[in-house]
């Protein structure tokens, strides 16, 4: 019996939406590649403004349509839309194509593709805590495992693979929330906290009982998201439950 920390990968641990935009890009369009497209550019900064919608990696097909489109007004109602009514045969096809543009990139410009990930303030903050007290974190995201790991390890943190819940737990279970059920039932934990800055993943997770959850006001957030947590105050709440 004990006390865990869950916590997200993009958004909470690492600002990674440059390289979603990146590869989503070359994924939808072979022609681009890393050194021609912009963070400059009009469509990016649109991308990281509607980040926050985005639940799992085939959803950035459907924010880089709209945004091609240019109807912004209405583009969070038009991509829930197109989310409910989305063609499961191709969105997965994009997601195909996303994850092995993420490989190529990976396996054949290493140092450009690692620029495109940057870890936030928090990690560091808890870094050390994240290191001595590995067994009582939890990282649950629609990542896939290897990045996460990578990542973690070039960061200097060697993190247990076991202890990771990615896409594919993700498709198996659904959601978030019944992933840490399940996580809480099999280990038997007492009190437990989730760090997440997307409110999809959130709120679901209201009637668990004994976890506490905080969406990071650092992540990708809407406007809206006016009880969103600073990481200050999540880091003294972790210290606080792992003592």
């Amino acid at each position: 019996m004990k006390n865990v920390v869950f916590l997200d990968f993009d958004g909470v641990l690492f600002n990674t939406v440059k390289e979603s935009y990146i590869v989503s890009m070359i994924a939808l369009n072979n022609k681009n590649t890393i050194n021609n497209l912009s963070f400059n550019s009009n469509e990016y900064k649109l991308f990281l403004k509607f980040r926050y919608l985005v639940s799992s990696a085939w959803n950035y097909k459907y924010i880089l349509k709209l945004i091609s489109e240019g109807d912004i007004d209405n583009l969070e109602f038009n991509y829930q839309c197109l989310i409910n009514k989305a063609n499961k045969n191709e969105y997965i096809e994009f997601e195909k194509s996303y994850f092995n543009t993420r490989n190529k990139l990976q396996n054949f410009y290493i140092t450009d593709w690692l620029k495109l990930n940057e870890a936030y303030s928090f990690f560091e903050f808890i870094k050390t805590i994240f290191v001595n007290s590995a067994d009582t974190f939890i990282i649950v995201t629609t990542k896939d495992k290897e990045t996460v790991l990578k990542l973690l390890e070039l960061n200097g943190v060697f993190f247990n693979a076991n202890r990771i819940y990615d896409k594919e737990d993700f498709e198996k279970h659904k959601n978030k929330a019944n992933i840490i059920k399940h996580i809480m039932n099999i280990e038997n934990i007492i009190k437990a906290i989730f760090v997440d800055d997307n409110l999809e993943h959130l709120l679901p997770c209201e009637n668990i009982n004994n976890l506490d959850i905080y969406q990071a006001n650092w992540g990708y957030i809407s406007e809206k998201d006016a009880n969103a947590v600073d990481e200050i105050s999540i880091v003294n709440k972790i210290k606080k439950l792992i003592g």
